[in-house]
């Protein structure tokens, strides 16, 4: 990263992307800090002190009012932002709705997102082949920004699994442009709040970009109010049908009309942009990285054999119980997660006068825990910035990989506060890697390199270009 000494130069340069706020010495450090306009500032990178604030002692840091005030015009008062009772009694609907029989049950429509991604590839391969070079035609080369596949695909299969219909290409281009705007004004949003821009100004300027996302999703839910005509039982069996039938077990409350639009709200930003982030790196990584490319389609290939053997049909897609033999997509998946975290920072609040690593933190301290950092940090990873996913496998793995897998991998948060979609995030990403790697060879691009921007999510400013051959 680029250093800057001066704390206020980064901020300047954080208005374009939130990695430019550190410096060389924040991946050295176990806790870094500075007093900026009035605010106790801290970046925490100690394993030991980052798990105090999110398992040991997550109330006395909760999520930072920041976190609500940059968020709530896209979505509202959803489980990402809020604290104490509220996030708790959320938590447990969240539950019911992401438990494994769920994650089943919505597999087919991810896997017709995953068949529409590979039927749209296949048709910009033939569109392409008469636009080709002579050279790129002979070698049956495609370049495709992978970036706004793994976009597409991703919102298609949050749509299909929450709302059980397919996303149109009309109101994908539309929704994603609102997206992008949001993401680029709330980065900067935040900067200038630490600039002391009145806050009521900057929070309308940004429910204007978010206004047309949550109409459509708003339509959606009254939608399926109206089809249900008081008769539940008889809806489609997806995640939005899971959130309405959740109950919550110590009160018995239900999500209300408004409190279900700002849960489908948050899971379509962290369910398509989160996961495309991921997804679009982990291509790129393959590409770079043909061994582990090779290695993955052979992993594939030992199931499609094995389900050849059994006298199966070797050309359908994997299945709900065939993506849980791919220990080796998984660690894939993972090194991706710790070189490239979609969510790349997270912030709290100290909720009163405290310690850490023997540094006196006062109460209000905004604490910054970074998974960007921590996952790269050089007293913690051997070969930090290097992509090894062997670390993430149990029969190669060092002692000191698995402590650090233990200790400093974060991608999803920890404690209480982790991510309730990981397991579905998981098994989109094995779907779509091994999906694509079983019919294209991913090569790289020449002379393209993505050019990284943290806002709230980790994505490239000019997209991720690779060049796909189809195997034989």
């Amino acid at each position: 990263m680029p250093y800057a000494p001066h704390f206020l130069l980064r901020l300047r340069s954080g208005l374009r992307s939130w990695l430019n706020l550190l410096s060389e010495w924040d991946y050295q450090i176990p806790i870094g800090s500075v007093r900026f306009l009035g605010l106790n500032l801290f970046l925490v990178n100690e394993p030991a002190a980052v798990k105090r604030m999110l398992v040991e002692e997550v109330d006395q840091y909760p999520k930072h009012p920041l976190t609500l005030w940059i968020l709530e015009p896209l979505i509202g008062r959803a489980i990402f932002s809020v604290n104490g009772p509220e996030w708790a009694r959320q938590r447990r609907l969240m539950d019911q709705a992401f438990q494994v029989a769920q994650l089943r049950k919505v597999f087919p429509q991810m896997g017709g997102a995953v068949t529409a991604m590979l039927a749209r590839l296949e048709a910009a391969a033939a569109a392409s082949a008469g636009e080709a070079s002579a050279g790129e035609a002979s070698a049956g080369l495609t370049t495709v920004d992978i970036d706004q596949e793994m976009t597409l695909v991703t919102a298609d299969v949050i749509v299909r699994t929450i709302l059980s219909r397919p996303l149109e290409a009309a109101e994908a281009g539309e929704l994603f442009e609102a997206f992008s705007r949001y993401q680029r004004r709330a980065g900067q949003a935040l900067m200038l709040r630490f600039l002391r821009l009145p806050e009521p100004w900057l929070q309308r300027y940004l429910a204007h970009h978010a206004g047309k996302i949550r109409r459509w999703i708003e339509a959606a839910i009254d939608q399926r109010r109206a089809d249900q005509d008081g008769s539940p039982e008889d809806g489609p069996q997806d995640l939005l049908q899971a959130l309405i039938e959740a109950q919550d077990p110590e009160t018995g409350s239900s999500f209300s009309t408004a409190e279900l639009l700002d849960q489908v709200c948050f899971l379509f930003l962290a369910g398509h942009e989160t996961s495309a982030s991921a997804l679009a790196m982990a291509t790129y990584l393959l590409s770079q990285f043909p061994d582990a490319q090779q290695r993955l389609v052979q992993e594939v290939a030992g199931i499609l054999e094995a389900r050849g053997a059994k006298g199966e049909s070797p050309s359908d897609p994997l299945s709900f119980d065939e993506l849980r033999q791919l220990s080796y997509g998984v660690a894939i998946f993972n090194e991706t997660l710790r070189l490239y975290p979609p969510v790349s920072f997270f912030i709290r609040e100290a909720a009163q006068d405290s310690e850490l690593v023997d540094r006196r933190c006062p109460m209000r301290s905004l604490v910054t825990i970074s998974p960007w950092v921590v996952q790269r940090h050089g007293g913690q990873w051997a070969d930090p910035h290097g992509f090894r996913p062997e670390r993430f496998l149990g029969e190669t793995a060092s002692a000191a990989d698995r402590q650090w897998a233990k200790d400093a991998f974060l991608p999803f948060g920890l404690g209480p506060r982790k991510c309730p979609g990981a397991a579905f995030a998981l098994q989109e990403a094995l779907l779509v890697l091994a999906e694509l790697v079983r019919r294209y060879e991913l090569l790289p691009d020449p002379g393209h390199q993505p050019e990284l921007v943290a806002r709230l999510t980790l994505r490239s400013a000019n997209g991720v270009r690779l060049r796909l051959r189809e195997r034989p």
